[in-house]
């Protein structure tokens, strides 16, 4: 494609990952980095959101070399995707640690609901799982969630929601409440 005619066409294309090589790049950065191959694509959006964000900035100074700024927030995302990883796996260590000796003051309809809240925690995905611990098992309310998460209070509260409904739909469904 003649350079003339690959502005004209990069200008009618929405913002974000605009060829076949950035997503390529990108891709290949998040697998090397370790991100497994089901949660690439979650990955990509990350990059493409991040991207956009920082095209909206005022005043932001042109990026010289797109390509290696989205290789370096790639692997930024990969190495988020780490830290969350390692943050729910002692979480979920210190839970099975808690409910593997229920103490005998719960009965065993508290034992039977909270293997089945865990079952549900387990099949969630990560983001609803990971506000519903924050908030439920490690007793944060939701504008600290927020800041570690680095999300707005809204998208808390939505997942909370979301998480909610799911939980409550799925135990009515497995008869345990």
């Amino acid at each position: 494609m003649a350079r003339s005619a690959r502005r004209a066409h990069e200008k009618d294309d929405p913002p974000g990952l605009a060829d076949a090589t950035e997503v390529r790049r990108v891709r290949a950065v998040l697998a090397l980095g370790g991100v497994p191959w089901d949660a690439l694509d979650d990955g990509v959006q990350q990059v493409r959101l991040k991207l956009l964000e920082e095209q909206a900035k005022p005043a932001r100074p042109e990026v010289r070399n797109r390509l290696a700024w989205l290789t370096v927030v790639a692997s930024r995302v990969a190495s988020d995707w780490h830290r969350s990883q390692s943050r729910d796996a002692g979480l979920r260590q210190r839970l099975a640690e808690r409910w593997s000796q229920p103490p005998a003051e719960h009965s065993e309809e508290h034992r039977v609901l909270a293997l089945a809240v865990a079952e549900e925690l387990d099949s969630m995905p990560a983001a609803q799982r990971q506000v519903l611990v924050l908030r439920y098992y490690a007793d944060l309310p939701i504008r600290e969630i927020a800041l570690l998460l680095r999300v707005p209070e809204g998208t808390i509260k939505s997942r909370l929601h979301t998480a909610h409904a799911a939980m409550r739909a799925r135990l009515r469904q497995v008869e345990v409440i």
